[in-house]
């Protein structure tokens, strides 16, 4: 198998091919800009050269993953629609401004919709209001949730217009057609999926974890929605009295947002922390990719208790109760919460891929602690950490001055290893990772 990181800003965006090179899978698609920039040229040249993506996966709706896919989508889209009117009386149609990618066999992807039920739309609106009123918190941190809150707001919509752009009257693009259509889920009756000669076995999501995932959305509509009415209803009274809408921020919304955003934060830093993770991202589509005896983890936003489970259900473990692959992308940009010790003495690799520019600190110095010391006293084998961003390919400030210090930390890894540990950080568009 060959594997290739795209810088993709703070999301994720991998190419996976087979050996023979026939065989290709685009693995989500990373911040719009970037896909645009970095990952759109090489489609562009696939198609050049009579060449097409056999399957586009999308891990999960976070922004930072579905952006990039929601791009190529449009950008063939406007194709399509030039292409009609050149064919139908309008030669001169003007061409898109854009190359036009390879053409896509199949996307993978499940759909909010379909994850949480009827209550997609009340979830959206629920966000955004959090995301608003604790904006306006003084606490640096609740500011931090708010600015998640807010993509994962903007990504639902995103994600429903990719079900949309894939549909038989647009792009005609069969969806999860492995599955039936139908969410692609642990699944018995299907132990792997061919492509060409590599097959992908599904880790997660299990379908009784999509049910207590609904079930922990909906109790989290309960806990807030009372609550945010509350705020609303406070500021709009505020700017009334004061007759200015400044009213609804510095009235109550300030101490407000400061309750609303302590209620749901643990301050309490501990790895692996399965509360921290958000539950779009702990429905993330999780893939064991295997040929020739080669393996590749490919994780999403997972956490890395759920990965266990799926390597279970798999066998994936050998007889000592434990799985060496040739990479494992690091899941979710390498953040704290979402890999513990226990992860780290059951699944190890070769290679290990950290997608993430340093913004929200990721990846994790922690984590590339957690790695690296266990690595160093439990095997002799050597290993590397590749990174798809770096301090001087970072667009973000605080990503940068963050990306920094993991060159600066890795640096003395190298040394402290004795060679044991390889470092690679990109430079251009894309990294080679086997």
């Amino acid at each position: 198998m060959k594997l290739t990181a795209f810088q993709s800003d703070k999301g994720d965006c991998l190419f996976l091919e087979s050996a023979d090179r026939k065989n290709r899978m685009l693995v989500d698609g990373g911040i719009e800009r970037a896909y645009t920039q970095h990952v759109a040229p090489a489609l562009a040249t696939l198609r050049k050269q009579k060449k097409s993506v056999d399957i586009v996966y999308i891990s999960h709706i976070d922004e930072d993953h579905i952006a990039g896919i929601l791009q190529l989508l449009d950008d063939e889209a406007a194709w399509r629609v030039h292409e009609h009117q050149v064919n139908n009386g309008n030669p001169t149609h003007p061409r898109p401004e854009v190359d036009r990618p390879a053409a896509v066999k199949r996307i993978f992807h499940n759909a909010f919709s379909d994850l949480v039920g009827d209550e997609s739309e009340r979830i959206e609106d629920m966000l955004a209001a959090t995301a608003t009123i604790l904006s306006g918190a003084e606490n640096p941190i609740f500011r931090r949730i708010a600015q998640e809150r807010r993509d994962l707001a903007n990504s639902i919509p995103q994600a429903l217009k990719v079900s949309k752009r894939v549909a038989k009257n647009q792009l005609n693009i069969p969806l999860n057609p492995d599955f039936s259509g139908k969410l692609m889920l642990v699944r018995d009756n299907i132990p792997s999926i061919p492509l060409g000669s590599i097959t992908l076995r599904v880790l997660g999501p299990f379908p009784e974890d999509l049910k207590k995932l609904r079930g922990e959305w909906r109790k989290w509509l309960e806990d807030h929605e009372e609550q945010v009415q509350k705020i609303r209803t406070n500021a709009q009274k505020d700017a009334a009295d004061i007759g200015s809408s400044v009213g609804s921020v510095i009235g109550p919304m300030l101490q407000e947002a400061e309750q609303l955003g302590a209620a749901e934060l643990a301050l309490a830093k501990e790895l692996g922390n399965r509360k921290k993770v958000t539950t779009p991202n702990l429905a993330s589509l999780m893939f064991l990719a295997e040929e020739q005896g080669q393996k590749i983890l490919l994780t999403g936003d997972g956490h890395w208790e759920d990965i266990i489970k799926g390597l279970e259900h798999h066998q994936a473990f050998d007889g000592t109760n434990k799985l060496h692959v040739d990479v494992l992308k690091v899941q979710h940009h390498g953040s704290e919460h979402n890999i513990a010790k226990g992860f780290c003495e059951r699944v190890t690799a070769d290679r290990y891929v950290f997608c993430g520019n340093g913004e929200h600190e990721n990846p994790d110095l922690d984590v590339l602690d957690l790695i690296f010391n266990h690595r160093m006293n439990n095997d002799q084998k050597p290993f590397t950490f590749l990174f798809n961003s770096s301090s001087t390919q970072s667009v973000n400030a605080d990503g940068a001055a963050h990306m920094q210090e993991v060159e600066k930390l890795v640096a003395k890894m190298k040394t402290k290893s004795q060679q044991r540990l390889k470092t690679k950080f990109i430079t251009g568009s894309k990294l080679s990772v086997i």
